[in-house]
């Protein structure tokens, strides 16, 4: 809902605010007084672009300002675009001569095309703006659809549709992989026995390489231990016969002296003999161990090359390869009993085309019977506002299958006798658009969901019962809407809850449009001025009373 208006050096406005109430709001003047600029003014708010004519004279720029309550659908809008969501959406405008125009949401700047998007799920502009939504033939269908209440009808077949498109997603994905799938066990395959013949180890690798450094230091290692041995046992005045020698004096002395300490080192240096009689044997044993034979040393590079080539091809290390071998196994596994779960798919598949078969059927056959009833009521209604001969036909077309269904919908009308049913986008003139657009919304009103509707020409060239009838309808559409209406008849305006009087005034050579709500008694002043012209005589001003105290009483 629209809540307020605020303009500033727009046309012939130089600041004004108006605030917005609920029911049906009619804008009421002196031909020429600028009510439509008012209207302008919310296009604006709703993505029209601005001119620089639009600019008031001898100002450097216009700007407006809306506050307008969200919906759910603005909300989500607000949501998906990184908009800042308050409990009101505030939107402005702003042209400044000679440079860009400007538009915010919530002090965000925002595209026309944003703009358009998010108001037009808040804001109808029937006459002579784009953002009709009952023109949209996208729009056509989901209003089919509201006025039959297949909401639930449909909550059914979406389910089972979306079920159907996983299904066949499903199934589409298992059938591309059945037609890869021998060149891909091949491939596996071949992996696999690639990998198995390897023969792979934990650990090994690091025992390889151990294994490669002793072999590549062999001969240095036995070359050592060919210089230790002599210095420690086998040569001339070695460590083993140079301790012998010292422990035999060592025996002598003790037998000169008995004392205990003399007894200890003859110990010590025996306990030395045995260790170097020890690493002597050690010594003797690993020079016999080392290996320095090439034919290993080639065997041992070979596997390395293997490991490396192995884990450079698969990019892992052995515990990853060793990983990457049973899941290629699994894989396989999977693979040969793809066709099974084909076939599953396929029945299941089967038993949802079924289902959506059935359900579009119904859903169809309930469209096309509501089409009828509201074919008739439109016409009805159409006939009240003095279309008597026009004609309106909802079409159906056959369409590839989607969440909505098979059927494609279209409004079409004819407004005159003898002329063809054509879309409703293509036909009518302004007056007669406005007062299509009121017969439709008045049918469609629960199922329509935008929160305000703005008329800006619907009063064209009709008057008496016909202006009344469409004063009715106006007033029942505002039950469930905010309604806006500029008005030049008072046969409409005594319907509205709400009235304003826009007024252009001359000061000092300048020109201004101001507005007024209108109270009971002003309200009764400009019925009577709508009635009689400028001279407002206490005839009309009965006249003006009698009609609003009947619309009091009819209301």
């Amino acid at each position: 809902m629209l809540k307020f208006l605020r303009v500033k050096n727009f046309a012939l406005m130089e600041e004004l605010s108006l605030n917005f109430e609920k029911g049906l709001t009619v804008i009421t003047g002196e031909t020429g007084a600028g009510k439509s600029m008012i209207v302008e003014a919310i296009a604006a708010l709703c993505g029209e672009r601005l001119d620089e004519i639009s600019i008031r004279s001898g100002k450097d720029y216009a700007e407006i300002t809306g506050i307008i309550e969200p919906n759910s659908e603005s909300i989500e809008l607000l949501k998906k675009y990184n908009l800042e969501t308050n409990e009101d959406i505030i939107v402005r405008r702003r042209i400044e001569r000679g440079k860009r125009q400007f538009a915010y949401i919530n002090d965000q700047l925002v595209s026309l095309f944003r703009l358009k998007e998010i108001t037009q799920s808040l804001i109808d502009l029937v006459g002579q703006y784009e953002n009709q939504s009952l023109f949209n033939v996208a729009n056509h269908l989901k209003l089919l659809d509201h006025y039959a209440h297949t909401e639930m009808m449909l909550a059914d077949y979406q389910k089972i549709f979306n079920e159907h498109r996983k299904c066949l997603s499903q199934l589409k994905e298992l059938e591309s992989l059945q037609r890869e799938k021998n060149q891909k066990i091949a491939d596996l395959r071949f992996e696999i026995d690639e990998i198995e013949k390897a023969n792979l180890r934990p650990g090994e690798e690091e025992k390889l390489l151990e294994e490669k450094t002793l072999l590549q230091t062999g001969e240095k290692r036995a070359s050592l231990v060919d210089e230790i041995i002599p210095h420690l046992y086998e040569a001339e005045s070695s460590a083993y016969e140079n301790l012998a020698l010292v422990y035999r004096l060592i025996e002598e002395l003790s037998n000169l002296d008995s004392r205990c300490e003399i007894n200890n080192l003859k110990s010590l240096i025996g306990v030395s003999i045995n260790n170097i009689e020890e690493v002597y044997r050690q010594l003797i044993n690993y020079r016999e161990r080392i290996d320095f034979s090439p034919e290993r040393f080639e065997e041992v590079m070979e596997r390395l090359d293997l490991i490396e080539r192995l884990k450079k091809k698969y990019r892992r290390d052995i515990p990853g390869l060793l990983e990457y071998l049973e899941s290629a196994k699994k894989e396989i596994e999977k693979l040969e009993k793809n066709e099974i779960e084909i076939e599953k798919l396929q029945n299941q598949l089967h038993l949802f085309e079924n289902q959506l078969a059935d359900l579009t059927s119904a859903l169809s056959k309930k469209r096309r019977t509501t089409a009828k009833i509201m074919e008739k009521e439109i016409i009805k209604i159409l006939n009240r506002l003095g279309m008597e001969k026009a004609q309106f036909h909802i079409k159906f077309t056959e369409k590839p299958l989607d969440e909505s269904g098979v059927d494609g919908v279209e409004f079409f009308i004819s407004t005159n006798p003898g002329e063809e049913l054509k879309p409703l986008n293509k036909v009518g003139s302004g007056g007669e658009i406005s007062r299509m657009t009121l017969g439709l919304k008045t049918i469609l009103s629960e199922a329509d969901h935008i929160p305000t509707i703005i008329f800006d020409e619907v009063d064209t060239g009709i008057g008496g019962r016909i202006a009344e009838a469409v004063g009715e309808l106006l007033f029942a559409l505002s039950k469930e809407h905010q309604v806006i209406c500029i008005t030049h008849l008072p046969q409409i305006s005594i319907f509205a809850d709400n009235h304003i009087l826009v007024k252009k005034e001359i000061k000092k050579d300048s020109t201004y449009v101001n507005v007024l709500k209108l109270d009971e008694t002003m309200r009764k002043m400009e019925i009577a001025r709508m009635l009689g012209g400028k001279e407002i005589t206490k005839k009309t001003l009965e006249h003006a009373e009698e009609i609003l105290q009947r619309r009091r009483k009819d209301g």
